[in-house]
């Protein structure tokens, strides 16, 4: 019997409270994250009004997804420096830092006055502030991933790491539940004028009490022991680019898919389906909220099985299904039904959540604990700017350029492709050690 096959069954089945706080509390900040993400994508029509508008809609809609886009362009910068700043003198300092950065930009947002008072210094602070919420989200996913899988029971990382995607899911959640009782609650006129500043609004109060539950954490284990044997590197960035380019590679091809489905489906979604399919918006947001809470329940078995199969098994599989998915699930949307659209995105998601399940505690897997926030935020955000960011953009510009509806399902199924290449070509992970990156002898799996 292995090492790792023993650890599974003489390991303990779950956290003390101490550590399910701190997982919470590191998890906290991609609820804001994405719960910003999602106002941004659900009220782009409003924002293209009331800060974009160029005359032209369709003009007004990509300079609004445009300035979504170049926000991204920032998130390597914030990688960079968190990333440093978190190999170098801890998770907690980094992550509380961030989410106060979070919270205080996504609500100034909600102060910025429109273009009809301010002229063209309204579209620029919306850009400010799209571009401080990009430096800090380069730094929030690793650091929180990193974080959770250090503290999480080796047997059960997969599964723990989970909660970062279940909670940037309720983040998501949250926000479209928002949006839609304002948009039901109030009338078109109330809804531009005030109403979509109030969820903007309660970004602060949000991040105050994530901040304070961050305040109170606790340096990881794995990162105490790390410094504490002298094993932590001056300059983590520059060691994870020499000795784990491959990782990085690796990384940024597996987030193409996954991140692009997220962006093109349920950020995207509500407007495309209204705007390009004609959709009831109440009809097009509650079937994306309720593909969000599927996605949460498949996140969460898959997850599961990743623990015990392994995490390669389920990124190639998983961006397989994109690939076949994208098309047959885009023919279900255009049926314009709440029912048939909710199946369409639900088909796609299935993969999505295949790979997604795995992530947390695949890529903290491949890197050593003493570059692993570096290493993570170089490879992510790598891949979350080039596919990500840009997919409510580029839907846009290939609908306008190709006249048809079904280009973001040719843009998925591309983003799957590379998926599927970087999936066959990463090493499995299930049993490696934290410490080095690299999985030992004696932790190998179990022959089958």
């Amino acid at each position: 019997m292995t090492e790792h096959s023993l650890a599974q069954r003489t390991a303990p089945s779950g956290l003390t409270r101490e550590k399910r706080r701190a997982i919470i509390a590191a998890c906290i900040g991609n609820f804001l994250e994405w719960y910003e993400f999602v106002l941004y994508g659900y009220f782009a029509s409003v924002f293209s009004v009331l800060f974009f508008d160029g005359g032209d809609p369709a003009v007004s809609l990509m300079l609004t997804f445009l300035v979504f886009g170049i926000s991204f362009v920032v998130r390597p910068l914030g990688g960079v420096l968190f990333g440093y700043i978190g190999d170098r003198y801890g998770r907690k300092v980094t992550l509380s830092t961030i989410i106060l950065t979070i919270s205080c930009a996504t609500a100034l947002m909600a102060v910025v006055p429109s273009y009809a008072s301010i002229g063209v210094a309204a579209p620029l602070l919306i850009l400010l502030l799209r571009c401080l919420q990009g430096l800090s989200a380069g730094g929030e996913w690793m650091g929180a991933a990193a974080y959770v899988v250090e503290s999480a029971p080796a047997h059960r990382r997969a599964f723990y790491g989970s909660w970062q995607t279940i909670t940037i899911t309720l983040g998501m959640f949250t926000a479209a539940s928002s949006s839609l009782i304002l948009t039901a609650a109030l009338t078109a006129e109330q809804l531009q004028s005030w109403g979509w500043r109030i969820p903007f609004l309660l970004a602060f109060p949000l991040g105050m009490v994530g901040l304070y539950m961050r305040l109170k954490l606790e340096e990881s284990e794995e990162f105490e022991a790390m410094s504490q044997s002298q094993e932590r590197e001056k300059s983590p960035l520059l060691s994870a680019i020499k000795e784990n380019w491959r990782s990085i590679l690796l990384v940024c091809g597996l987030v193409c898919s996954p991140t692009m489905c997220t962006y093109v489906l349920l950020v995207f979604g509500p407007t495309f389906l209204t705007t390009d399919l004609g959709m009831d918006s109440a009809t097009a947001r509650a079937a994306c909220m309720a593909a969000m809470l599927i996605l949460v329940v498949l996140v969460v078995v898959f997850a599961r099985l990743c623990d015990r199969i392994g995490r390669k098994p389920f990124v190639v599989w998983g961006a397989a299904l994109v690939l076949i998915t994208a098309p047959l699930g885009f023919l279900l949307i255009h049926q314009r039904s709440f029912v048939a659209v909710l199946l369409g995105i639900a088909l796609i998601l299935i993969g999505d959540a295949m790979m997604l399940a795995p992530q947390p505690a695949l890529f903290s897997e491949l890197f050593p604990t003493s570059r692993r926030y570096s290493g993570l935020a170089i490879g992510y955000n790598l891949g979350v700017v080039l596919f990500g960011g840009a997919g409510p953009l580029v839907a846009t510009a290939l609908i306008t350029a190709t006249g048809s509806t079904y280009a973001p399902a040719m843009y998925l199924s591309a983003g799957a492709v590379i998926s599927l290449v970087a999936a066959l070509l990463v090493t499995e992970t299930l049993g490696v050690s934290l410490r080095t990156g690299k999985i030992e002898p004696d932790n190998a799996l179990p022959a089958s």
